[in-house]
């Protein structure tokens, strides 16, 4: 059956399963992405994920009449940061920094394309990529990332200035690993 939007929303409303795997296929891999891209590991991008789309096919009858893909979006960043301010402290997360630090880099490259920029964004500390993430892709304010990430303000400026010196220094060497 082909769907469109609005058929899947309404249908989604009234928790038809059919609906709710249309969507969930229409939107799994741009939000893996997100969620990828804050999580760094695919098993737990996809434990989020899936966290995310019960979350809104929860909530789904609070969602009002802007844009219904903005709104799915939000819940999933939120899932997302929600799990590295429970998790920051976890193994996972430091044993990723200090594994990423001894890849050798790759020869140089003429283009970033969309998975060479992820492995890029990746050799980042979390708390840089965090703060990257938030302010320099989905366009928070400093004030808010503080606010989500439970840190200080200056800390969010200071970690996103950090993460573009260090952005620019692995560009310089022309060199990212996966």
């Amino acid at each position: 059956m082909e769907w469109n939007l609005s058929e899947i929303i309404k249908a989604c409303k009234l928790q038809d399963k059919q609906a709710q795997m249309a969507l969930f296929q229409h939107y799994h891999e741009q939000f893996y992405g997100i969620c990828l891209r804050y999580l760094y590991r695919s098993e737990i991008a996809e434990e989020v994920l899936m966290d995310a789309f019960m979350t809104i096919f929860q909530k789904i009858n609070q969602y009002q009449k802007n844009s219904f893909e903005g709104w799915m979006r939000t819940i999933v960043i939120h899932k997302s940061i929600d799990y590295y301010r429970s998790h920051k402290s976890d193994p996972i997360f430091t044993e990723i920094e200090s594994y990423s630090k001894k890849i050798p880099f790759k020869n140089p490259i003429q283009h970033l394309e969309a998975e060479e920029l992820m492995n890029t964004l990746n050799q980042l500390p979390i708390g840089y990529r965090m703060v990257f993430n938030m302010y320099a892709i989905e366009g928070y304010q400093h004030k808010e990332i503080a606010e989500k990430l439970g840190i200080s303000v200056s800390t969010s400026k200071t970690q996103y200035l950090k993460a573009r010196k260090k952005l620019q220094e692995i560009l310089k060497k022309g060199g990212y690993h996966d």
